[in-house]
């Protein structure tokens, strides 16, 4: 499970909401919202504006819930076209988990940045001294 889907979970069950009827609510089919939670399915935004007004969240419990998204393309706008697919894959799965880092705290998208520059400046790093074995 990742973040988003920890958070969402959470969210739904603190208003004793089922997927379905989260479902129902928010018109997000109930294996899109179960996939999500469970961390096999990215999202977008518009499906978790969808589930945050169904959910009728807080500002702070928005917030919480949109700073663990991570954009289904985030590998294609941040990586150099040089790397192929399965090093695209690798570096995207970094990124999912270095979110974890932050537990629940808000991290500001200005730290996402430089958390995100100084995985890519690490990952390039690790990849030319394993080329170097």
């Amino acid at each position: 499970m990742n973040e988003l889907g920890i958070v969402l979970k959470q969210l739904r069950e603190n208003r004793n909401y089922t997927i379905k009827e989260l479902s129902e609510k928010s018109k997000v089919g109930n294996g899109t919202i179960g996939d999500i939670e469970r961390g096999k399915n990215k999202t977008t935004i518009k499906t978790l504006e969808k589930l945050s007004k169904a959910l009728n969240l807080t500002e702070n419990e928005r917030e919480r819930l949109f700073s663990t998204y991570v954009p289904k393309d985030i590998s294609e706008k941040i990586l150099e076209p040089k790397m192929n697919k399965r090093e695209r894959n690798q570096f995207e799965n970094i990124l999912n988990s270095a979110s974890h880092f932050f537990n629940d705290e808000k991290v500001s998208e200005e730290d996402k940045m430089k958390m995100r520059d100084s995985l890519l400046e690490a990952f390039y790093d690790a990849k030319s001294k394993n080329k170097r074995k």
